[in-house]
């Protein structure tokens, strides 16, 4: 497994691994699955990422454990516009970002020189390659796979009443891009450090952090895939 960083279009990096079928990322194979995750999927609420990832490896098969913005509560990234550490996460993802995070995945895929593409989806992932799909019709995406997608108002449902309030209150006073006060969604913070377990994981201290020289190498590419 190898980490792979994507720029979005709008600037914030987004962070995921690679598991290579062939044991070695500059031999891909023809196709590859692109699993988009969830809010807060990420792994260590799902590990069974790892599974998915060695099971379509046996077959042959490319994967590749995409994030987007609320992979977790809050995470460090950086602008590709700006070059300065920028903060992202559920907190204050807008779920008008799919096609500009989904998008950066397929991006990276074509540029790997893949055949075949199918885009997975996880929860509210798999809404993601709903919206995404349904927006752009990409040719390049030859099959899609929906697991447990969201029910939307059921997740908005479990925002109380009084918390509609603090933010309706909020709104009015002209502090709609504030942080809100309590955690929404179930959510928390989350600064991540790599997973270690086991040779076949990445020991990489620094899975999130290695931003600033993973930027260098993008603009000198001038491509928004790095791998």
């Amino acid at each position: 497994m190898e980490p792979v960083y994507v720029a979005t279009q709008r600037g914030p990096v987004l962070a995921g691994a690679l598991f290579p079928a062939s044991g070695d990322a500059q031999r891909p194979a023809r196709t590859v699955v692109i699993a988009i995750t969830g809010t807060h999927g990420n792994f260590y609420s799902n590990p069974f990422y790892y599974n998915v990832g060695d099971t379509l490896n046996a077959a042959g098969i490319d994967f590749v454990y995409a994030q987007t913005c609320d992979a977790f509560g809050q995470m460090r990234s950086v602008d590709v516009h700006t070059e300065e550490q920028v903060l992202i996460g559920s907190w204050n993802e807008r779920f008008s970002y799919t096609v500009d995070d989904v998008g950066a995945w397929v991006n990276y895929a074509e540029h790997v020189g893949y055949d075949h593409v199918v885009l997975a989806g996880h929860s509210l992932g798999a809404n993601k390659v709903i919206r995404y799909l349904s927006q752009t019709h990409d040719p390049r995406v030859d099959r899609f796979l929906l697991l447990s997608p969201c029910n939307v108002r059921h997740l908005t449902g479990v925002v109380t009443p009084r918390e509609r309030e603090v933010v309706r209150t909020m709104v009015e006073r002209g502090k709609g891009q504030e942080m809100l006060p309590f955690a929404c969604l179930a959510g928390s913070s989350a600064w991540p450090t790599p997973p270690t377990t086991g040779s076949s994981r990445t020991s990489s201290t620094t899975y999130t952090w290695r931003l600033m020289p993973t930027l260098a190498r993008l603009r000198a590419s001038g491509t928004r895939a790095h791998y």
